[in-house]
């Protein structure tokens, strides 16, 4: 009689054996699912614990893990990291990218500073719930009465993890994701800050003052791109990657009509490259079309060249005297470091950075509109549900909020002159107190 036949997942006759007192030895022939056949063999005292061994050795061998070409279940976290990171950039450079490259930089940061550092050289059989929960813990541990709290980086680094051991299931190197078990710390909420009218004034007069105060120095002519890259931010409430992507195809400054400039693309930093230019911005709600005030649109006029192509960069960067830097725009590194220096000459240093002035328009807008509309200038999604998402047409252009931001800026400066008045008389009245005081 020949052997019986098994299907994929069944199991043979169970055989027992008495190998010695008390002793028992079970035995089945197996079919697994990729209908090669393996033997499951279990010892016990009797013969039924002996078969209760032997099926559940059978259920075992069914549900473990396998792992493929590339991952197995012994293999080690980092590689699985590593592959995934591989995987991620690649994806990235696909025509409509499901993960951008400045993403992908982040996660391979985190992985390296934090992922393989604790958990590189454990094999993925060998994560537990208890150990990715440890490996969690640890990592808030280090921020304990430090100024980082690590909450945000404990956060990114169970994301990572998470959607690294998801991939080491889909290669069946696991059958489950342990990290998915683990508790995260609650994300921190940020408090939303706004300066006040009377230190968009200070701000305004300070970029001003030092743009002046280096006109006949040595080194490179002022270009004025930090005033009107302030001036751009407070009236458009955009990003500082925002404003320095603009192009003067982008912009309409025409008298005949509502001047406008249009959101099409941002700068990021991306690893290999340095800044570029992404052709969109951060989110497809940040799209948009925004309705300039006068003092922005005073300020774009100031630096306009006679002669302007669409490509040409609204802030672009400084020629090398051999024809580098050909129209290339101003970094975003660049200019935040031209406002520190500023404000650090008025003792301002940490006073004010570009997305406090985002903040500060979104605040204004709101406070004088509607939230949506400053949602809308900002350029973030409105859930609107199922009808939103594939009903209606969304308005590329948002809410008129020039006159708002106009009176915003106009209060600024009347405070910031009066303030400037005040000092000016009180300085000029103290000579005056000293030679009194001689009498």
């Amino acid at each position: 009689m020949g052997k019986q036949k098994l299907q994929p997942g069944e199991h043979g006759e169970i055989f027992l054996q008495e190998t010695g007192p008390n002793k028992w030895r079970g035995r089945t022939r197996l079919c697994l699912w990729d209908s090669s056949e393996v033997w499951v063999s279990r010892n016990a005292p009797t013969d039924d614990a002996a078969r209760l061994k032997v099926q559940k050795g059978v259920t075992e061998r069914l549900t473990a893990a396998r792992g493929s070409d590339d991952l197995k279940p012994t293999s080690k976290v980092g590689l699985a990291c590593r592959q995934w990171i591989e995987e991620m950039r690649e994806r990235s450079s696909w025509p409509k990218p499901p993960i951008l490259p400045q993403s992908v930089d982040e996660y391979e940061r985190v992985i390296g500073n934090h992922v393989v550092p604790h958990l590189g050289q454990r094999r993925l059989n060998e994560l537990t719930p208890a150990l990715c929960q440890k490996f969690l813990d640890s990592l808030l541990k280090q921020g304990k009465g430090g100024k980082n709290n690590m909450v945000t980086t404990t956060r990114q680094a169970r994301n990572v993890v998470n959607q690294v051991l998801d991939r080491a299931v889909v290669h069946d190197a696991l059958r489950d994701n342990p990290m998915r078990k683990t508790i995260a710390p609650s994300k921190v909420k940020p408090v939303p800050k706004a300066i006040t009218a009377l230190e968009i004034g200070r701000l305004r007069r300070i970029v001003r003052s030092w743009e002046a105060s280096r006109e006949g120095k040595l080194g490179p002519k002022p270009t004025g791109h930090l005033r009107v890259a302030v001036d751009v931010m407070l009236g458009a409430g955009l990003r500082i990657g925002e404003v320095m992507a603009l192009r003067w195809g982008e912009v309409n400054l025409s008298p005949d009509g509502l001047p406008t400039l249009a959101v099409e693309a941002t700068m990021t930093d991306i690893k290999g490259q340095g800044v570029v230019r992404q052709g969109k911005p951060k989110t497809e709600a940040g799209m948009r079309t925004i309705i300039l005030p006068p003092f922005a649109v005073d300020a774009l006029n100031s630096i306009r060249p006679a002669v302007t192509s669409a490509e040409m960069a609204v802030f672009q960067g400084r020629l090398f005297k051999d024809g580098r830097n050909a129209g290339r725009p101003v970094s975003t590194h660049n200019l935040r470091r031209m406002l520190r220096t500023a404000l650090e000459l008025a003792d301002m240093k940490g006073a004010v950075h570009p997305h406090l002035l985002r903040s500060t328009v979104a605040t204004q807008v709101a406070r004088k509109m509607r939230t949506a509309d400053a949602a809308a200038l900002l350029g973030h999604a409105i859930d609107a549900g199922i009808t939103g998402r594939y009903y209606i047409e969304r308005l590329r252009l948002a809410p008129d909020t020039s006159a708002v931001l106009q009176a915003m800026v106009e209060a600024g400066d009347a405070e910031a002159a009066r303030e400037a008045a005040e000092n000016d008389e009180v300085a000029a009245g103290a000579p005056t107190r000293a030679v009194a005081a001689l009498r």
